[in-house]
Formats: structure tokens, sequence, C-alpha cells
């Protein structure tokens, strides 16, 4: 095991952390390659597992055993009856109870070199109302982790809640592949709330409109004066501050599929922060943590890795 999860794993964090977003049903096939318009191909159905970039975030935190709270809603249905179960197994309490639909899912395609295109079909987690934050005290929290998919649905509702954070609390905010469509007046309110972006190159070209990365890296930096922290696969990861920016390079892997290799990674960072790591120190622990999703099928980390 790398020096730094092994670290992260023995020590006693006493910071709060929160993980708002969703848990739904990922459905992952496998074929060599995305089809054209009108093409039949064959594919491989791999397995139907929990997923959701909240859940895969909550996830990596427990296999580093830092304490959080997870605020997924779970509703009425198939899909909520089996994410129900598998959070109890998980020992995870159930802190958003909606019985006015079900759960999403997502058809997770995993092409021959590992990349993965994702086909959301939206369910509860999408549509977020006030009185889920009545048993969740958002003060509570150091660290609050929030994703773009329930921003895209639900952002009124969600910056009223994160309005009523400590001041020292910091969002690390992922805008996933859905930021171009996050309303601009719900994005800028949020970038300017001590939010700490996370995010590929891809995502980051999508919400600033800059193709150069460093024109990029300080455009975002200008929209939140806090970090921002991109993952650049292969390369490794990249960090921007007002003072410095580094990259962070990653070890030479084989790429099994890269279903969440993004939210291995943000919770890595936030395992870091939380634990008084540097920023350098906080990316190298994402890149490991993400190096070993990527080696295998599937979002999830096993505890005996």
């Amino acid at each position: 095991m790398e020096q730094l999860i092994q670290k992260i794993r023995e020590l006693k964090m006493n910071k709060k952390v929160l993980v708002l977003g969703a848990a739904v049903i990922d459905m992952i096939i496998e074929f060599d390659r995305l089809p054209k318009s009108g093409e039949d191909v064959a594919a491989d159905q791999k397995e139907s597992i929990v997923g959701g970039c909240a859940y895969n975030v909550s996830g990596t935190l427990n296999y580093l055993n830092l304490n959080h709270d997870l605020g997924v809603p779970v509703g009425k249905g198939h899909f909520a009856e089996t994410i129900r179960k598998q959070l109890k197994e998980d020992g995870i309490d159930i802190l958003i109870e909606d019985e006015s639909q079900d759960n999403g899912w997502c058809l997770s395609i995993v092409e021959k070199d590992g990349e993965r295109t994702f086909i959301t079909m939206a369910g509860l987690e999408t549509h977020w109302k006030s009185e889920w934050f009545h048993s969740i005290d958002i003060g509570d929290y150091d660290f609050i982790y929030v994703n773009g998919y329930e921003v895209e649905g639900s952002g009124e509702v969600i910056l009223k809640a994160l309005e009523k954070k400590k001041e020292t609390c910091k969002i690390i905010f992922d805008p996933s592949p859905r930021v171009g469509f996050i309303d601009q007046a719900t994005l800028t309110k949020l970038l300017s709330m001590g939010t700490i972006i996370h995010l590929n190159h891809a995502e980051l070209k999508s919400l600033t409109k800059e193709n150069d990365l460093q024109q990029a890296l300080k455009r975002a930096f200008d929209m939140t004066c806090e970090p921002v922290i991109v993952t650049l696969g292969a390369e490794g990861t990249i960090y921007y501050t007002e003072n410095e920016s580094e990259l962070v390079p990653t070890k030479k892997v084989t790429v099994v599929d890269t279903i969440g290799a993004g939210d291995s990674h943000t919770g890595g960072l936030i395992a870091g922060l939380t634990a008084g790591l540097s920023l350098g120190e906080s990316c190298e622990l994402g890149n490991q943590l993400a190096n070993i999703i990527v080696q295998q099928q599937g979002g999830k980390l096993g505890l005996n890795q």
C-alpha cells in the first residue's frame, strides 16, 4: 500500500465532513468502441452496482477511515431499495428519505481502452427539497462536498442550505461534465462561497471557456480565490493557487476502466486537506487512490486493498 494512503488511514482526524449528492444504480457494459448512429454492436454486461459521485466519494473516505456524513436522498422503488440495502451493508446512516419517486440509474459504457461514457436516467437525487436539510446541521461541518449534477437540477435549494455553513467551512465542488448546463447566476454564487474546485481538463475548459491550461487555471482561480485542482489523466494532477502552480505526476498503470477515478481522487483530496496535508500531498494521495480504481472494474475501493 502506498505510504500516504497508509498514513491517512492511521490518523484520527477531528474535522467534520459532509458529502452531499447522489446514490444511483450503475449498470456497466463493455465493448470495443462506442457505436456510430445506426450501428448494431455486441456488448458484455459486467455488473450492476450502487454508484453515483457522492456515494463513490463517501466510499473513498470510508476506505481511508475518515468519519463523515453522507447526505444522499433515498426514494421508493426498485433502485431505491437496492441503494438502501447497500447503505445498510456499508454501515452508513440514511439522512434523507423521500417516497415521492425512485432513485435514478446510469448506463456506464466502458470501451476497450478503459474510457467511460455515461447515459443518465435521473431520479429523486436531482430534485432536492429544502426539508431534506432539516436533519442536517450545515453549520457543523468543516468541509462540504457538492456535485454539479445536483446543482444543475436543484441549485437554488442547495445554495440556500449552504448559506448556513460556518465561515471557515470550505466547499469542495466537482462541477461534473454538466458544468455547462448549470445556471450561470447559481454557479457564480456557489464559486464565491469559499469553494475549492476539483475537476478534469475538459470540465475546466467548459467552465472557463479557455483552451490554454494555464489561462484556464487562472480564470478558474479568479472565480473563486481558492485553490483549483485539475486531474490530467496519465499526466497526474495540477493545482493552482495565487502563489504557485504545480504538476503532481502519477505512476503509469494499466487501465481497466475509469469509472469512479475522479470521485476517488476527490475523496483523497478531501481526506488530505482534512488531515492538514499540503495541496501537493493531497493531490498525490488522490493520484494514488485513482490509480487503484482504474486498475479494477467499477468505482468502489475494497476495504481489504
